[in-house]
């Protein structure tokens, strides 16, 4: 773990955080947490964010998988008497379970295989080299993940969505904005009011409107002229892709180059295949250390009965440290190619995992490629201030090409 005093205090931490992952250094670290509840009971209950959560591999795996009794929670469950723009968010598939769940994952589904998207390598390739050119012109320090991991899978997921690039700034604010208001995934925290996304639901709906009338080169498009999908389901579902391809592969970079550099592999990965690297790295530092669940009936996990209406927390970066899966599981092994949580598992598993496993490599040996030395500095790197995302709001790095 880095030192408390190595890593920089953070903006202030939400009450809903587990009481022991109120530090930054918790939270850049919340290994030993896992560790000692896991070790006490996989399954335990805390009354002061009045949720259950669940630790070992096997028991999160299941609630990942057990779509019928654990739920994602709706956006709009609390506003329902007032409609926000959360009612057309809640339109993606991510926010539903079941039959509607299923129809339009299936539809969405073809367009993700890797053989549809591997015309994307050259544009990652070039995106990457662009955005590394930018980040270097004022000098060898830049801020890795300001500079760098966010812009990159932005600029990758709004060409594939179809989202003009003038448009990528004002769409990079609502997806911030929308991570502020909605709910808690490791307490159970309603979301805000929903109104603050009136505009980036205005703005969806435009642009679906207008690819069905003039179509481009996009996935709206597409989508728009290919599948049954209502209009809102597209925009819907649009903008959570836009949303989890920017977020979470920001953060697999950041982390990645983070653990290169700690591990002292940055000079050595050319003797691995960096794609199974990765998925070590999203072991080892998942993007999603968490993800909320509701019980719509009386489950039973390991020991544990839950009653309805509970809010549950499955705890990804615990299950994918737990040392009865993993062997030597706080050691990062660069040739292990684990069998991991990172991307959800059952349902919801992740329908971007093969954009991600495309874009991640090649983003990161652009980096590899362009510099002789990479260094970080960990007296002002920040830590993502939630306790259901691993990452970091600053990674300020200096490079010799």
């Amino acid at each position: 773990m880095e030192p408390e005093s190595n890593v920089k205090r953070t903006q202030q931490l939400h009450n809903s955080i587990p009481e022991p992952l109120k530090s930054p250094g918790r939270l850049h670290d919340p290994f030993e947490w896992y560790d000692n509840k896991r070790a006490t009971a996989p399954v335990q209950y805390d009354p002061k964010r009045d949720v259950y959560d669940v630790f070992s591999y096997d028991l999160v795996k299941n609630g990942l998988q057990n779509s019928n009794q654990l739920i994602r929670k709706n956006l709009s469950e609390s506003h329902l008497n007032t409609p926000t723009a959360f009612s057309y968010i809640d339109t993606a598939m991510v926010w539903s379970d079941g039959p509607a769940h299923k129809a339009a994952k299936s539809q969405l589904f073809k367009y993700f295989r890797p053989s549809m998207l591997e015309g994307l390598t050259e544009s990652i390739e070039t995106i990457a080299n662009q955005q590394l050119e930018t980040a270097t012109n004022n000098g060898p320090t830049f801020e890795f993940v300001e500079e760098f991991a966010v812009p990159v899978p932005l600029r990758v997921i709004m060409d594939v969505v179809g989202v003009p690039q003038e448009d990528h700034h004002q769409l990079l604010e609502w997806l911030e904005t929308f991570r502020e208001v909605m709910y808690s995934e490791y307490s159970a925290v309603g979301p805000a009011d929903g109104a603050a996304m009136e505009d980036a639901v205005a703005y969806m709906r435009q642009l679906v409107a207008d690819r069905s009338q003039e179509p481009k080169n996009d996935l709206i498009s597409q989508l728009a002229a290919e599948t049954e999908l209502s209009y809102e389901e597209i925009g819907s579902n649009c903008f959570d892709f836009i949303l989890a391809g920017q977020g979470t592969m920001s953060e697999l970079l950041s982390n990645a180059l983070y653990i290169f550099w700690n591990e002292n592999l940055l000079g050595e990965l050319d003797e691995y295949d960096l794609s199974v690297v990765l998925e070590e790295v999203l072991r080892y530092r998942s993007s999603l250390q968490s993800r909320a669940r509701e019980t719509v009936e009386s489950v039973r996990l390991g020991e544990t009965e839950i009653p309805s209406g509970e809010t549950v927390i499955l705890w990804i970066g615990a299950a994918n440290r737990d040392p009865a899966q993993f062997d030597r599981p706080h050691e990062f092994i660069p040739d292990r190619n684990p069998d991991h949580l990172a991307f959800g598992n059952g349902p919801h598993a992740c329908i971007g995992a093969p954009l991600a496993r495309l874009e991640a490599p090649i983003i990161l040996q652009t980096v590899i490629d362009q510099f002789d030395t990479i260094t970080i500095d960990t007296e002002t790197m920040t830590p993502k201030s939630k306790a259901s995302k691993l990452g970091f709001e600053h990674l300020p790095v200096t490079v010799s090409a």
